[in-house]
C-alpha cells in the first residue's frame, strides 16, 4: 500500500524521543485488502503510545485501537523502560468484524452478521521473547445472527449467536451456538486467558448428532462433548467423542508426515495444544480404508493424550470385518478371530496389528505325455495332458508394528504348501491362464477381481457367509462347439475349519445351481462331491502326496 508519515525527533540516544502520524492507503495485510488506516504515536522514555483507525471497506465500521507497550531500542545506552506493562484498548462493531480476518491470518473468517467487541487488555510484555505475557482482560463480544468460517472448519458456522465476557484472567462464555453439519453446536463455560486455573466450571462444548466432512481425515457422523481447560492460548482438550456411520481414508505416509502438527492444511506451531485422555469412540459403521487396496469395518476406543507435535493413543481397535485387494487374490479377515489394532503411547500411530486373513486360490496341476516311442530333451511329438485342480485355502498372519507389516506377514495354507509356491498361487492364476492361451479369461479374472470384488464382499457379509465370490468364466456350446464369456456366482459357508458346502450358479445362461460338498481328511486326502439334482451328480476322492 501507499505509506504516509510525519514525525518529529528529540531527545537523546540513550531516550530518545519522537511523535507523528501514520497514514496507510490501499493497504493489503495478510493477503487481505485494508482501504486505509490512520494513527498517531509517541515514543518517550523507552515506551510506545499509539492510538490508530482501521477501515476494510468504505461501508464498514472502523477498528479503534489505543494502546501503551514498553520497548527499549536496541542502542547500548538506551534506557530501560519504567515498567513492562502492556495495555490496549480494542473496539470494532458489526462490518468492522470482518477484520478478524487480517489479525487472525485468515485463520478466522468475519463473514457476516452483526456484533460488537469492546476489550481492555492488560498483561506485562516480554521483550526477550517478544510476546506479551500474564495477560487479563476486560470487556464484552456480543453478536447475533453471524455466519463464522475458519480454516479448522469444513464449512462456516451459521446463525451463530453469542455472549462472551472477558472478566480480567479469563474468558466467560455465558452464550455460544452456532448451526454446522445439520445439527446446532453450543459451548459454556470458563477458560482462563493464559496462566492455567482450574474451574468449577470450564469451557463445555456439545456437538449434536452432525455430519463431519474433513477432507482426508474423516467424513461422516459424529456427537460428544469436548472439555477445554488449560488456557485460551495454551488449550487443553479433553471429552468423549463418538465417530458412526463414516470412513477413514488412511493416507499415504508422506502426506501422513506432512499432515503432523497441522489442522486445515495450516501449521499450529503459535497454538500448544495439548489432549488430556481425550476419548474417541469408532461405533457403528466406521470404515478404514485406502482404496482400492483394503477396507475395514472397525470398532472399538482410543483414549488421546500429549500433543499435536506427539500424540500419544492408547487403545485396541476391532476389526470385524474387510479386506485386503492384491487384485489377483482378495484376503478377507478370517471369523471367528479377533482381529485388533492395539495402540500403546510411546508408539504414536503405528498400532500393532494382530490380524488373520485368508483367501481361496486355484491350484492347476497340469502334466503331459509324449505320444511319440522314444523320449527326447526336445519333444517335437504332439503330446496329451491330463491334470487337476483344487483349491487351497491361504491364511496371512500378521503379529507386528503396521510400520513394518511387510517383514511382519507369515503366509500359510491348507493343503500345506511353501511361502515361495503360495506367492506363486497368489498371482499367477492370471499368469497361468496366458500361459495356456486363455488369455480372454485371464484378463477378465483380473478386471473381475478389481470391479467385482467390493460388491462380492458387500454381498457376503450381508448374507453372513463364509465366501461370496462374482467371477467371470467360460461357456462351452458343444452343439456349436462355441465358446463365450460369461458371469458366475459361488456361495460358501464353513461348517468346520475341514467341511464346507458352497452353491455355484452360471448366471447367464439357464444351467441348474450346482450344490457342492469338501471334506479334508488330511493334507493327502480331499473328499469333494456335487449335485444339479438334474442327473449330474459326482463325487471324487483326490489323493496327493508332494515330493
Amino acid at each position: 500500500g501507499r505509506l504516509n508519515a510525519t514525525a518529529t525527533l528529540a531527545g537523546s540516544l540513550s531516550n530518545p524521543q519522537a511523535r507523528g502520524e501514520v497514514t496507510v492507503l490501499d493497504a493489503t495485510v495478510n493477503q487481505e485488502k485494508v482501504q486505509s488506516a490512520q494513527g498517531s504515536f509517541s515514543y518517550n522514555n523507552a515506551r510506545l503510545n499509539f492510538s490508530a483507525e482501521s477501515i476494510l471497506s468504505s461501508d464498514s465500521d472502523p477498528l479503534l485501537i489505543a494502546g501503551s507497550i514498553p520497548y527499549k531500542l536496541p542502542f547500548p545506552d538506551a534506557i530501560a523502560p519504567e515498567s513492562n506493562a502492556l495495555n490496549l484498548d480494542i473496539n470494532v462493531k458489526d462490518e468492522g468484524l470482518a477484520l478478524l480476518n487480517v489479525l487472525s491470518r485468515q485463520q478466522i473468517a468475519w463473514v457476516d452478521g452483526t456484533g460488537e467487541v469492546k476489550v481492555t487488555i492488560k498483561g506485562i510484555f516480554d521483550q526477550e521473547k517478544g510476546r506479551p505475557t500474564a495477560l487479563i482482560a476486560q470487556g464484552s463480544a456480543i453478536f447475533n445472527n453471524a455466519t463464522i468460517a475458519a480454516v479448522a472448519l469444513p464449512e462456516p458456522l451459521t446463525e451463530a449467536s453469542g455472549n462472551i465476557e472477558f472478566n480480567f484472567d479469563r474468558i466467560d462464555v455465558q452464550e455460544l451456538s452456532g448451526n454446522f453439519g445439520g445439527g446446532r453446536v453450543t459451548a459454556l463455560g470458563t477458560i482462563p486467558i493464559s496462566q492455567p486455573i482450574r474451574q468449577e466450571n470450564p469451557l463445555i462444548v456439545n456437538i449434536p448428532e452432525l455430519a463431519l466432512n474433513l477432507k482426508g481425515r474423516y467424513s461422516g457422523s459424529v456427537k460428544g462433548n469436548v472439555v477445554l481447560t488449560g488456557a485460551a492460548l495454551s488449550p487443553v482438550v479433553s471429552g468423549q467423542i463418538e465417530l458412526f456411520e463414516g470412513r477413514v481414508p488412511l493416507p499415504d505416509q508422506a502426506a501422513e508426515t506432512a499432515s503432523v502438527g497441522t489442522i486445515g492444511g495450516e501449521s499450529n506451531a503459535g497454538i500448544p495444544i495439548e489432549f488430556d485422555n481425550l476419548e474417541i469412540t469408532l461405533g457403528k459403521d466406521i470404515e478404514i480404508r485406502k482404496a482400492p487396496i483394503l477396507n475395514f469395518l472397525a470398532r472399538g476406543m482410543l483414549t488421546l493424550d500429549g500433543s499435536l507435535d506427539n500424540l500419544e493413543p492408547t487403545g485396541t481397535i476391532d476389526l470385524l470385518r474387510g479386506q485386503v485387494n492384491l487384485f489377483t487374490t482378495q484376503f478377507r479377515l478370517a471369523r471367528g478371530y479377533e482381529n485388533t489394532a492395539t495402540f500403546r503411547p510411546n508408539e504414536g500411530l503405528d498400532p500393532y496389528l494382530d490380524v488373520r486373513l485368508v483367501a481361496s486360490v486355484a491350484e492347476a496341476t497340469q502334466r503331459r505325455l509324449p505320444t511319440g516311442p522314444q523320449s527326447a530333451e526336445i519333444i517335437d511329438a504332439p503330446e496329451i495332458g491330463f491334470g487337476t485342480v483344487q483349491t487351497v485355502r491361504v491364511q496371512a498372519r500378521v503379529e507386528g508394528q503396521a510400520s513394518q507389516l511387510a517383514d511382519q506377514i507369515e503366509l500359510t495354507s491348507t493343503p500345506a504348501r511353501s511361502e515361495a509356491e503360495i506367492v506363486a498361487l497368489l498371482g499367477g492364476g492370471f499368469v497361468d491362464t496366458l500361459g495356456r492361451g486363455d488369455s480372454t479369461l485371464g484378463l477378465a479374472n483380473l478386471a473381475g477381481s478389481a470391479l467385482l470384488g467390493n460388491v462380492s464382499n458387500t454381498i457376503g457379509d450381508a448374507l453372513g457367509l463364509t465366501e461370496f465370490r462374482l467371477f467371470p468364466t467360460i461357456i462351452t456350446n458343444d452343439e456349436e462347439r462355441t465358446s463365450t464369456l460369461g458371469l458366475a456366482a459361488e456361495a460358501g459357508i464353513d461348517i468346520s475349519r475341514n467341511f464346507s458346502v458352497s452353491v455355484l450358479k452360471e448366471l447367464t445362461t439357464n444351467q441348474p445351481f450346482q450344490y457342492n460338498l469338501r471334506y479334508r481328511v488330511n493334507e493327502n486326502i480331499l473328499l469333494r462331491g456335487g449335485t444339479d439334482f438334474s442327473g449330474d451328480s459326482r463325487a471324487v476322492i483326490e489323493y496327493e502326496r508332494r515330493f
